[in-house]
């Protein structure tokens, strides 16, 4: 399905490319190769087309399933620093 809005990035740094492209409620489709500019642009054409369908298939990739990480457990070295700190003189 074509898109109203697509916007599509290339990155050329030395001899890697990066393509990207976004459309409008989507997920951005990323990709890098080894190329030219000459490279990047004979890739455009197909590149947006597997962008397409994988948004027509998917639009948004899916959520994560890792578990969010347990909170340390907390032991009980207060009353070192408590007792350390009452034996520097107070100046204010």
């Amino acid at each position: 399905m074509p898109r109203d809005e697509l916007k599509v990035n290339i990155i050329v740094k030395g001899d890697r490319i990066f393509l990207g492209a976004q459309a409008t409620d989507c997920d951005p489709k990323m990709a890098t190769m080894q190329g030219n500019l000459q490279t990047a642009l004979e890739r455009i054409p197909s590149f947006v087309e597997e962008a397409n369908q994988q948004w027509d298939a998917a639009p948004r990739n899916p959520k994560s399933t890792i578990p969010e990480p347990v909170a340390p457990v907390r032991t009980a070295t207060a009353s070192k620093t408590a007792a350390a700190k009452s034996t520097q003189p107070k100046f204010f």
